[in-house]
């Protein structure tokens, strides 16, 4: 056994862990473990203090307050939480947009800044396998507009909250096999780790009947099942089941002739007319690329002011491993459209302002959100015990018909979290904020 250093600990915290007193005890730190001598105090300021060499040993760079825990069943005193958040790439700029990664990644470490632990930025490329560390980067502020990415040396952490951003970049085999490596490692914890596909979904949430009267009907798209659709639907909607943004929904419906009418949502609206099912897909065979689709009934969603609407929520579990609904808003279609994606061009409303415009009467619109959430704790819940995955946050799109009837629009695990709102900025922090707490809490803390 090799020992390294000290750990002192104050006589009240070994009373309150109730931790055994031995001459040595191992000390954990993120993935790395290390023996250290055990020296008891009863004059101590703090609750504990390590030698400079333990420190060392176990990368603790941070300037934040860890916490300390003791675990009877593994025998190990462990400091932290060590938090990783996991991206494919960290530009370091000094001006950027408030609406991308790079502000997203900015905030979030800002946040963590003020937060107990050690918490880091990385990328696949920062990690030392070989002695369990990574080089992990954080946020410092130079000016009052300016700032710039540190870096330092730390453990393999508790915990990674998974902030791959594009599809795209999550199927690089870089990033495939660096996730697949911290997901197989005994002391990590991982959640949010990959992006969605409709057609999966649909299934998940199938399993469970307390959700069926929330699902539109959903089919992977073929010809047989596009027809069976248009039998029984005035309105259809083809969706990518690795989309996006709104991009690639083709909306499908009849015309007055018995034909059918289609639009393609890309940067721009594409209008289209077909004589048949065949030849719809004949059509539109180069939007969609090949690309595996489904195919939807069409809601007759609710409007506000002339336009469709759905409900984006912001879906996430607190600092007690408990789902709450952390921000909502209503998206409003621009004229002329049915997709309501802030992308397309769609603008933002406050659900109560839109809720009390659609209902009116208080003690409705309280029964309707009490849904609503039970809805959405329902729909988590079923994600993760079907998937066998762990999720810390979702994007929830749903819509409410003109009957007042709730509905699952689309599931999205990798939600964009802009750094400027219209709204309320306790709201926004706290989007950032509880992914970190959640995190602490995964970590035992």
């Amino acid at each position: 056994m090799i020992i390294t250093g000290r750990i002192i600990i104050a006589d009240s915290l070994i009373k309150e862990l109730n931790i055994p007193v031995h001459k040595h005890i191992m000390v954990r730190s993120g993935s790395l473990k290390v023996y250290a001598e055990l020296v008891v105090s009863n004059k101590l300021s703090g609750n504990y203090q390590l030698s400079s060499d333990l420190a060392q040993a176990l990368h603790i760079n941070s300037k934040n307050k860890l916490l300390i825990r003791y675990d009877h069943f593994m025998n190990i005193l462990h400091l932290g939480p060590t938090i990783g958040i996991l991206t494919t790439a960290l530009r370091n700029e000094s001006e950027y947009e408030p609406t991308s990664l790079q502000a997203e990644l900015i905030f979030l470490s800002k946040i963590a800044s003020t937060l107990p632990g050690q918490i880091y930025i990385f990328t696949p490329s920062s990690i030392n396998w070989s002695n369990l560390t990574v080089r992990g980067y954080y946020y410092r502020q130079t000016t009052a507009n300016r700032g710039i990415w540190l870096s330092d040396i730390f453990p393999l952490p508790d915990v990674v909250y998974d902030r791959v951003s594009t599809r795209k970049g999550e199927l690089r085999t870089r990033i495939r096999d660096t996730k697949q490596q911290l997901l197989s490692m005994e002391n990590i914890k991982y959640f949010n780790p990959s992006f969605l596909n409709k057609w999966k979904v649909h299934q998940m949430m199938m399993t469970n009947p307390q959700l069926h009267q929330y699902l539109p009907e959903t089919r992977e798209l073929t010809l047989e099942s596009l027809e069976l659709m248009l039998s029984k639907y005035p309105v259809l909607y083809l969706k990518p089941g690795n989309g996006s943004l709104g991009m690639g929904i083709i909306r499908v419906s009849r015309d007055g002739n018995g034909g059918l009418k289609y639009v393609v949502h890309r940067r721009k609206r594409i209008r289209g007319q077909a004589d048949s099912a065949k030849q719809l897909l004949s059509k539109t065979k180069a939007y969609r690329s090949d690309r595996p689709y489904i195919v939807q009934q069409g809601i007759a969603l609710a409007t506000f002011r002339g336009c469709p609407f759905d409900l984006r929520i912001i879906f996430q579990k607190n600092g007690q491993g408990k789902w709450d609904i952390s921000k909502k808003f209503v998206r409003v279609a621009p004229p002329g459209s049915s997709v309501a994606n802030l992308s397309s061009g769609g603008s933002v409303e406050t659900s109560r302002k839109v809720m009390t415009a659609l209902f009116k009467n208080k003690e409705i619109i309280e029964e309707k959100n009490l849904q609503i959430y039970n809805f959405c704790l329902a729909l988590a819940n079923t994600l993760e015990l079907a998937s066998g995955q762990i999720f810390g946050e979702l994007g929830l799109d749903i819509g409410i018909d003109r009957q007042g009837e709730v509905w699952l629009i689309e599931v999205n695990s990798k939600p964009r979290k802009t750094t400027e709102t219209g709204f309320s900025k306790v709201i926004m922090k706290n989007t950032f904020k509880r992914p970190l707490e959640y995190s602490t809490y995964l970590a035992g803390f």
